[in-house]
């Protein structure tokens, strides 16, 4: 089903997107004082590395699908084809849903070789805090998500709703971008 749609631009940040990118600065801001902290400690002697479950690499290409899929929704939006914009975010809740489930399946694979998060194993309990964090922002993600796909579903978005969504794609992207820093950075350092 196609409905007719007309772009609306404005040349100014609206000030709700304003909030959006302060709220992921201060996001970025709460990850980065956690990764300095994490250098601090991370060259002492007591500091034992370990290794990263591939789950959780096989989870970024899970999230990097999620982020796809609500790029082709918010295009669906913008051209006006109602499908598409259904598929993608059903999509990409999905694959959020996946993702959290395998941080799970990761964790349980950490607690199996003893690696728990109140440990005497400092490089591990930072991996808790960074993923646990990132899950935690991520499974907010899902419950927005879900919102805006059962208003899909039910035929309840149109061209006025184009901001929410684009709020939503920034927070969801923005999640992308963390958890590949993320990844990259702590699979970085256990390399060391």
């Amino acid at each position: 089903m196609a409905f007719a749609m007309k772009p609306v631009s404005s040349p100014r940040l609206h000030p709700k997107e304003l909030l959006m990118w302060l709220y992921l600065a201060a996001t970025a801001m709460l990850f980065a004082g956690f990764t300095s902290a994490y250098l601090v400690q991370r060259f002492h002697d007591f500091w034992k590395g370990f290794e990263i479950p591939p789950i959780f690499w096989a989870n970024t290409g899970v999230l990097l699908l999620s982020s796809y899929a609500y790029a082709r929704a918010q295009r669906g939006l913008a051209f006006g084809n109602y499908r598409h914009l259904q598929l993608g975010l059903m999509t990409a809740l999905s694959l959020g849903v996946i993702f959290l489930l395998g941080q799970v399946i990761g964790w349980q694979m950490l607690i199996r070789q003893g690696l728990f998060l109140a440990g005497n194993h400092k490089a591990v309990s930072y991996f808790y805090v960074f993923t646990g964090l990132h899950a935690l922002h991520l499974g907010v993600g899902v419950v927005g998500l879900a919102y805006w796909t059962f208003r899909a579903l039910r035929y309840r978005i149109s061209i006025k709703d184009s901001l929410g969504l684009k709020l939503m794609g920034l927070f969801w992207h923005g999640l992308d971008v963390l958890w590949i820093y993320l990844i990259v950075f702590l699979q970085l350092n256990q390399l060391l």
